[in-house]
Order: structure tokens, then sequence, then C-alpha cells
């Protein structure tokens, strides 16, 4: 791999700051893509909490993250090929955390899209140096692909979804009085197709799609002509995150929290879990 001074420009960095969203074309070799799989396939091999998000429907898929038991295997990956370099280059940031990892896996050509979503509704933590790694094994058309909200990572929190009915993308997860209720895009991208700035990509095995956490972001279906999906997500913190508490009450949520609340801090106070592991 080039060093992170050649991979990362400056446009990549205005992308991801502006947009909380870019692309690195060809980013692993098919080498490090293999290795990549090898991660994926253990981490599916040996899961933590597997389940099948919306089971029972046409749009059940399956999705575990944060196994703690398999850390050793994405950290050793990632020294590997220098991710957490890269990273710490796409913000200048002296130190990085690894957070956890994610897997999905849509097949059968039928799964739907993935409700629009912010991974920090279920975060304690919230700042400019976040980011989810995203990485498809498959050739994906812009039309599989992930679709991102432009620049609402630098938006509000929203609520959700609670993940409980495919046919309600809105199900809060908190309530009113934490959080608003996300709005109904694809309803409104129906009535009127400009009526959000969406940034999407066709992506190709090596690529890898970077986005902030708190940007709205969703889809991601597979159809008949691009029947299945295998995507290893990894995600990262650097020094400017700060705590920001989830709020202190049973939420109908089906997923388990991504970085505990911290009693001890102070809403704003810099955020360095202990659940997450010290890269530099």
């Amino acid at each position: 791999m080039s060093s992170p001074t050649q991979i990362v420009t400056d446009q990549t960095r205005r992308e991801l700051a502006d947009n909380g969203a870019t692309v690195l074309r060809g980013f692993f070799s098919p080498d490090q893509l293999r290795r990549a799989r090898e991660c994926f396939d253990y981490g599916v091999a040996h899961p933590a909490n597997p389940r099948k998000v919306f089971e029972g429907t046409s749009d059940e898929h399956y999705n575990d993250y944060g196994n703690v038991a398999n850390v050793e295997k994405y950290l050793e990956f990632i020294r590997e090929v220098g991710l957490h370099d890269v990273v710490a280059s796409l913000w200048d940031s002296e130190h990085v955390w690894f957070i956890s990892e994610e897997l999905f896996i849509k097949s059968g050509g039928r799964a739907g899209r993935s409700p629009w979503h912010q991974d920090t509704c279920i975060m304690s933590t919230n700042g400019p140096d976040l980011i989810n790694v995203w990485i498809s094994f498959e050739t994906l058309p812009k039309k599989n692909s992930l679709e991102v909200v432009r620049a609402s990572h630098l938006g509000p929190q929203f609520d959700g979804p609670a993940y409980v009915d495919p046919l309600d993308p809105t199900a809060p997860a908190w309530g009113a009085e934490y959080f608003p209720r996300l709005p109904d895009i694809e309803a409104e991208r129906k009535q009127d197709p400009a009526s959000w700035d969406i940034v999407s990509w066709d992506i190709e095995p090596g690529d890898v799609l970077l986005f902030h956490p708190h940007a709205l972001h969703g889809g991601a279906p597979v159809t008949p002509d691009c029947p299945t999906r295998h995507t290893l997500t990894l995600r990262f913190c650097g020094d400017k995150q700060y705590y920001r508490p989830l709020p202190q009450i049973d939420g109908d949520y089906q997923m388990e929290f991504i970085g505990p609340n911290e009693p001890s801090l102070k809403p704003g106070d810099p955020y360095r879990s202990s659940a997450f592991h010290q890269m530099r």
C-alpha cells in the first residue's frame, strides 16, 4: 500500500469534511482484499450476537458487530495494511482508536433497502474524528450501493429507526422527548426525487467507501441482477470526538450500544472509552 500522504489527498479530506462521505478507488490490492475477506468469514463463523434483521420478512438479512473475542483478527489486519495511519491522515489526528467491526450479508436477490439511519443514535460520542470504512466484496452498481445524505453529518441527531418493522422506516428508538423523529426520506424522494441531496457510488472490489457515522445513510438493497452483498465495516475515531450521553432509558432498539455511557464524564468531554482499542 502507498503511504497515507499518497492515498489521502486534499480533495479526499475536503469531500469527507464537507459531504460526510467519499470513496477511495482501488484502495486494497487483491491480496489485501483477500485478507479482509478472511476476517469477515472468521467473524461470521465465530459470531457474537448474530441476528436476522427484519426476520421473517422479504427484507431479512444478517448482521453482527462488536465481537470482542474476534478483535485481534481485525487489529492484525488493520496494522498489516496500515489502515489506522490512513484514517489518521484523513483528520490529521495524532491518535486513532478502533471502535468495532460490523458484518452484513444480504442474499437471495430480494432483501430491500436498509432504512435511513445514523449510527450515532446508539453511540455516546460524536465529533469530526469518526469514520466508517465500508468494504464490499462484490461489485455493486450505484442502485445497489450505500447512499448518504450529503452534509447530514453536520446536522441534528435523529431518532432511530428501531428496526422492528421494515414498513415503518422511521419508528423511533428513544422517543420524541430525546431526539426528533427521522424524516421519511424515501417517501419524500418518491414524491420529489430531488428533495434530498444524495451521494452514492458504483463500487468495485478493492474500493473503500468512507463516511461519518453521524451521516444519514441507508439503501444497498440486493436485486435479481445483484443478488448478494457481503460487507465489512470497520469503525474508527480520533482525537476530536466528544462525550454525548445516550438517554438513560431502555430504548426500543434491536442492537447493542456502540460505546457505553461514561458517568465520570461531562457532555463535551473528550471521549476515550475503555472499550475502544488505541492503535496510535
